[in-house]
């Protein structure tokens, strides 16, 4: 059987917190370590089970002890307590990172969202592509999904698109693809970001400028027009 382990080298290096048999969360250790769950926007502590940055105190740790470490790491304090019968408080399993997260309409999107929502529909496949428009002031999500050769178009398109509206908290445009039309990353990673985001200057240049941000981890290309910044 497999567990999920977690921790960190600043910390104590893995084992600050494990899963147990029931495979509900992992367990960790608040006689060593104290965790906060906070908004990695606004820094805000957020209450027990809401999504967030993982944040950690060291309480014994000595040699270079630790006071509200952010990890970057996303997870959530469980509420409860585990069948198991353990009384040590449970985070959720890592569900992605900081870095990872885009902001559309006011809502903190990771690709772990977007991958698990779509393993649970049947005709999807677990290639995508996010776009991300921002016209007139208003963010507008396209989503490119490739769809197995015997799934219908439209139908997938109306359920891609209620499952992400349901899962993420906003609507957004679905288009199915066939499979193969995606671009794979030189990585042949499953998910590939591209982000469109069109800036208008001011009024007496009218010109149109891109705001390109290297330090995200999501494969960002940057499409305008038809030129390809890379």
């Amino acid at each position: 059987k497999a567990y999920d382990i977690y921790g960190l080298t600043e910390i104590y290096g893995p084992g600050i917190g494990i899963s147990c048999s029931h495979d509900c969360g992992m367990h960790y250790w608040d006689d060593y370590i104290y965790i906060e769950i906070i908004d990695p926007v606004t820094g805000e502590v957020l209450p027990d089970g809401e999504l967030g940055e993982i944040v950690i105190t060291t309480l014994v740790k000595e040699g270079a002890p630790l006071i509200r470490y952010r990890t970057h790491d996303l997870s959530r304090i469980i509420p409860g307590e585990c069948p198991c019968g353990s009384k040590y408080p449970r985070i959720d399993v890592i569900l992605g990172r900081t870095d990872d997260m885009v902001k559309v309409k006011g809502v903190n999107i990771f690709p772990s969202q977007i991958e698990e929502m779509l393993k649970g529909i049947n005709g999807a496949s677990s290639e995508y592509q996010v776009m991300i428009d921002h016209l007139n002031g208003k963010d507008i999500l396209t989503l490119f999904v490739e769809i197995k050769d015997d799934a219908n178009a439209y139908e997938m398109e109306h359920e891609i698109g209620a499952a992400f509206k349901a899962k993420i908290g906003i609507a957004a445009i679905i288009k199915p693809v066939a499979i193969g039309d995606l671009p794979r990353s030189e990585k042949k990673s499953t998910m590939e970001l591209r982000v469109l985001r069109y800036f208008f200057a001011d009024k007496y240049s009218g010109e149109r400028y891109i705001k390109y941000d290297r330090r995200r981890v999501w494969s960002i290309k940057i499409w305008f027009s038809k030129i390809q910044f890379e």
